[in-house]
């Protein structure tokens, strides 16, 4: 046997056995995922991408606001010396400090900037602040149905996603949520308004989680943290957003600019704390320390100095309300069943047959509706459908989910 034979024969294994086996459980359960979008991109090529309607991705459509168009040119045109160095890891102070006060404000409650860190999107965010809090086993909840990658979220450090599910209107179910919390219990994520559903959680039920929580922590003798995730919290429509800091002492939002100044791709986060939150200190130092060692660093220092040159981090949801209220008036029109969206840009109908994976799928061929089966947020029987595109794709839609719905009648 020759040298290149004999290497070729010890390479012979397949990929799978040399892979994670927690990687190759989650490539395998999002199979599905992976067909829908290669289906997608089969019909955009045949029948050209204005002739398919693609509500599978939550990718913002609204172009950033003005005044961060402004103040980003001003950023680039200033171009002064050392700008585009190394930081921090903790972020620009500048930029710590303008999102403390957009929170103190928005929350009424201090936030020093202190105590925030910038960090790449609120998924940094999230994986910073989990491998700040868990050991091997920690359990964390997951409201379900969930965002998909906050299970491998929490299975990166050690820890255990433990599901509780959302009442019918999808709403934190108390009673459920009693019976889920144990002494391995170190967190729960919390995502309002909520991603796939629309929900935007009442401040009663986020009271009556954050007595649940105060109770285990009696109970169990250890910090029990409200991951609160809430990048949708400016697109919010019909309610009032939830405050977790009345309701809660050990509270860790952890979000991004990504949905509402419209700026996903530039992976702009934070975490952020109360001022008066227990060991907040070293808390904020164990983020930091995560930070950087995870691999993140620090979080994009251009956009870091331009958040920071804006005068107002608030935004006007108009824009996307508008195409809440034409998606709802479509699919009221087909006869689906769903909860009105109550903010962020997603709405979450059940399925009219039981396999809400070949209905997808018959949407796609038939008559191509780009659909997300629900099955990949933890709850079967559903669709998740993104009104994060134009108003004219909506419009055009509308002949079409009559139809798909009038075949399963």
């Amino acid at each position: 046997m020759t040298r290149q034979n004999e290497f070729t024969a010890k390479d012979s294994t397949s990929l799978e056995d040399n892979l994670s086996a927690q990687v190759l459980q989650g490539l395998n359960g999002g199979s599905w995922i992976r067909k829908l979008f290669e289906e997608g991109t089969r019909l955009k090529a045949i029948h050209g991408a204005d002739n398919v309607c693609d509500f599978s991705i939550g990718n913002p459509v609204i172009d950033p606001p003005a005044s961060f168009l402004k103040a980003l040119q001003e950023e680039v045109a200033s171009a002064a010396h050392g700008s585009h160095s190394y930081i921090p890891n903790q972020g620009l102070p500048e930029a710590r400090a303008k999102v403390a006060q957009f929170l103190s404000e928005r929350f009424a409650v201090s936030i020093r900037h202190e105590h925030v860190v910038m960090t790449v999107g609120a998924g940094g965010a999230l994986n910073v602040a989990l491998k700040a809090i868990l050991n091997p086993g920690d359990e964390v909840i997951v409201l379900v149905p969930y965002f998909a990658e906050y299970k491998g979220y929490i299975e990166n450090y050690g820890g255990h996603a433990v599901p509780c599910l959302l009442t019918e209107d999808f709403q934190p179910d108390i009673e459920r949520l009693a019976q889920v919390i144990t002494p391995r219990t170190k967190g729960i994520i919390v995502n309002t308004p909520h991603n796939p559903t629309g929900a935007a959680f009442e401040q009663a039920r986020l009271d009556a989680l954050g007595k649940l929580l105060q109770d285990a922590q009696h109970k169990y003798g250890h910090s029990i943290y409200m991951l609160f995730d809430e990048p949708y919290s400016q697109l919010i429509y019909d309610a009032q957003l939830a405050n977790p800091f009345i309701s809660y002492n050990r509270v860790v939002v952890a979000s991004s600019f990504s949905k509402d100044l419209g700026i996903a791709g530039e992976r702009l986060g934070y975490i952020a704390l109360a001022e008066d939150t227990p060991n907040a200190e070293l808390l904020t130092n164990a983020f930091v320390y995560c930070n950087r060692t995870l691999g993140f660093v620090n979080a994009p220092v251009l956009m870091q100095r331009a958040v920071a040159r804006m005068d107002s981090l608030k935004v006007d949801a108009y824009g996307y309300r508008e195409r809440r209220d034409l998606i709802v008036s479509v699919l009221e029109e087909a006869g689906f069943t769903f909860t009105k969206p109550e903010g962020g840009f997603f709405v979450f109908p059940k399925s009219p047959i039981e396999d809400e994976v070949a209905f997808c799928q018959h949407a796609a061929q038939q008559y191509r509706i780009l659909i997300v089966p629900s099955r990949g947020f933890g709850l079967p029987g559903y669709f998740r459908l993104s009104f994060s595109v134009s108003p004219e794709q909506i419009e055009r839609s509308r002949p079409l989910f009559k139809a798909l719905m009038n075949d399963f009648k």
